[in-house]
Order: C-alpha cells, then structure tokens, then sequence
C-alpha cells in the first residue's frame, strides 16, 4: 500500500517538485498551501508523514506543528513523523525540534537526499 505524505508548502512550483519525486518512488502526496489547509485536511483523513515548510502565511509550520502534537495528545495517538522543509537552519528550525520533529532537510538540497529519511520514517 503507498504511504500518503502531506507535504504543506506555500510556493506551488516547490510543492509540485517534492511531489513529482516522492511519487517516483512510490509515495502519494497530498498538497497543502500552508497550515490551516493542513490542518483541515489532518481533520478529514489520513497520512503517513507530514513534511512541512516553516514560513508560510496564515499558519506558518511551527504553529502547525505544535497543534498537530497537541491533537495528538489529547487523543492519546502516537506523534506522527513529521519532516521541515527549511531555506536555512535557524529558530523556527530550533522550534520545530523541540517540537519533536523527526528532522529538517534544507529546501537547496536536491529532493532525492531526502527520500532514504522519508523511507525509513515511513517503514517504521
């Protein structure tokens, strides 16, 4: 069965790359514009992992984050594996940590550095 990644990134042409890729390697995406319209869509069905970008409008991935943990304690779930997307190593990165991410891959690299972390992650 393919593993379902909901991947939250404001900028289209970045969300359609990661896409492309993970789909290469047997993985379905499910598109997010920011928080918010993750958090919908976390609601109405389910993912494997999210991979998120941190800076977005309306809801950046730190506040995504952080509600995703909170709904998953009060429901008593396990953490679901959660990826930053991030331009730079910094703050919000530092946040996300805390948050119990499972790690953060920097936007330049190529996508395909980040498929053997997704597949472990997701073979778990």
């Amino acid at each position: 069965m393919k593993k379902i990644i909901l991947v939250v990134e404001d900028e289209r042409l970045t969300r359609t790359i990661i896409a492309a890729t993970l789909k290469q390697y047997g993985m379905h995406c499910v598109e997010a514009e920011n928080g918010q319209d993750a958090l919908a869509l976390l609601s109405t069905q389910h993912f494997d992992l999210i991979l998120t970008d941190l800076r977005m409008p309306v809801m950046n991935g730190v506040e995504l984050i952080k509600t995703v943990r909170e709904r998953e304690k009060t429901a008593g779930d396990a953490p679901m594996p959660i990826v930053v997307l991030s331009a730079e190593k910094g703050e919000m990165v530092d946040a996300a940590l805390q948050l119990g991410v499972c790690g953060y891959f920097i936007k330049s690299a190529s996508v395909e550095e980040l498929i053997p972390l997704l597949q472990q992650l997701l073979a778990d």
